[in-house]
């Protein structure tokens, strides 16, 4: 401290303005820093849009957050929708096939049955037959069978 403001009587005095310059140095030197760095906030007056401004400007930080929102979502719809478009034909061309598909091995599954009731069928009728043959012979050989 200056001895010369002890003596005078003024050390309350030198102390307060040695403070004020050190508060103003302090202020100072965010004012470089604030000009080296840029504005901390990025420039936006309002923040996060929140606060007296949403309410009384209509054009204000809140709406342009929601309209921000909003062509966000219409852009991202637009989007989607693009790219339903786009794989359609691809999803399509795949359904048909599977149907295709399904309908030949149905088709499959039918001839194979008919092929199995034909052939069952037919094996009956030979046994039948077969059958109903050996009946015959079996009584021609007794009817001219001759004892003796």
């Amino acid at each position: 401290m200056n001895p010369l403001l002890l003596l005078s009587g003024g050390a309350l005095l030198g102390n307060e303005l040695r403070k004020a310059g050190q508060r103003r140095e302090a202020i100072n030197l965010l004012r470089q820093q604030n000009q080296l760095l840029g504005d901390p906030t990025g420039g936006f007056s309002g923040g996060t849009g929140f606060g007296p401004n949403m309410v009384f400007n209509p054009l204000g930080s809140y709406q342009n957050i929601l309209r921000y929102t909003d062509q966000m979502g219409d852009q991202q719809i637009r989007n989607m929708v693009k790219g339903i478009a786009a794989a359609e034909p691809y999803t399509d061309r795949a359904k048909k096939r599977d149907f295709e598909r399904n309908m030949a091995a149905a088709r499959f599954r039918t001839q194979l049955g008919t092929q199995q009731g034909l052939t069952l069928q037919g094996q009956k009728g030979a046994q039948a037959l077969a059958q109903q043959g050996m009946g015959g012979a079996m009584s021609a050989l007794a009817s001219n069978y001759q004892y003796q």
